[in-house]
């Protein structure tokens, strides 16, 4: 019992504190992706904070089964049975019940980082649409100065390749990751390990919105991604390492995420068309295909783990003997 109160107690603070450090953050990141240079950045934002911590929800519960579980091999003394058992139902709980909530209270916020960018400012060199530009005057999408052709710095007659830009319409819009403006998008640029991460968790999370909206056999098919996650805690001890077991709950976690988010974007295609030809029970495999493969790991995780306890309990039985 002490226990499942205590993971009760983790749960919450990693919910509460998470979710606050996740809304500050995001906070951060909309106020500097509307920043443009040379105008005044205004970083805290309370509006801004209350959507981010709405959008950022979802996404910590992801990872709480990940963070409880470290909470249990880093005390031994915690009876991992009963904690691996309250994990699940805490993160099973959140995920299936609030996480629609957080989805729709997300939508009508509309926190968006492909919406309108904000206004440009003169005086810059800006690269846009892989044309080097400089304004002198910028009224809305109506832009007066200087374009630069891409072979400008090459070309035998470099005046062919400069433009003179009178009140030209451009038709602005944010970078990959949101900025509005192009000399700020490529001086924070992310590293590419980081981009694709946190392509892959929008991804997730568009898709788990997507589908706590189009009905609850849908949703619970899709929240086969947490069953899969909490599933970890099957090889909570598959080591006598501590520094091993944490490393398997870290991996698997990330392992799980991957594939499911190959799995939406239809990087697994030609395995699940291959499915869909294998009769009957391929074809229901291939249409369920998502929930199939969380339902596999699910299965693997459970034989490791009841290996695993075989394994434990005769190294126990020999060294008594």
């Amino acid at each position: 019992m002490k226990t499942v109160l205590i993971e009760l107690l983790a749960f919450s603070l990693i919910c509460v504190f998470g979710t606050a450090a996740g809304g500050f953050f995001i906070m951060i990141f909309q106020s500097v992706t509307s920043f443009v240079a040379g105008s005044e950045l205004n970083i805290f934002s309370a509006q801004l904070f209350v959507k981010g911590v709405i959008a950022f929800f979802p996404i910590l519960l992801l990872f709480t089964p990940m963070f409880l579980l470290l909470t249990l091999v880093r005390h031994p003394k915690y009876n991992k049975v009963f904690g691996a058992i309250s994990i699940a139902i805490f993160s099973l709980a959140a995920w299936i019940f609030l996480a629609p909530v957080a989805y729709k209270a997300a939508s009508e916020q509309s926190l968006s980082f492909d919406g309108k960018p904000s206004q440009l400012t003169p005086g810059y060199f800006r690269t846009i649409n892989d044309r080097l530009y400089y304004f002198t005057f910028v009224s809305g999408n109506y832009v007066s100065g200087i374009r630069f052709d891409g072979d400008h710095f090459s070309s035998s007659n470099s005046e062919k390749a400069i433009h003179i830009l009178d009140s030209n319409y451009i038709n602005f819009k944010r970078g990959e990751l949101g900025f509005s403006d192009p000399l700020i998008g490529e001086t924070l640029a992310l590293p590419k390990i980081l981009k694709g991460f946190l392509s892959g968790v929008i991804t997730v999370q568009q898709k788990a919105s997507q589908a706590s909206s189009s009905g609850i056999i849908t949703w619970l098919f899709f929240s086969s991604i947490m069953a899969a996650l909490v599933a970890i805690g099957a090889v909570i001890s598959a080591s006598e390492w501590k520094l091993a077991d944490a490393f398997y709950i870290v991996f698997d976690t990330f392992v799980i995420l991957t594939l499911n988010c190959f799995c939406l974007l239809g990087r697994l295609s030609p395995l699940q068309n291959a499915l869909g030809n294998a009769g009957s029970i391929g074809h229901l495999i291939s249409q369920n295909f998502q929930l199939a493969i969380n339902c596999f790991i699910i299965l693997v995780l459970i034989l490791l783990g009841i290996t695993k306890a075989i394994v434990h309990a005769s190294k126990k039985r020999r060294r008594a003997e």
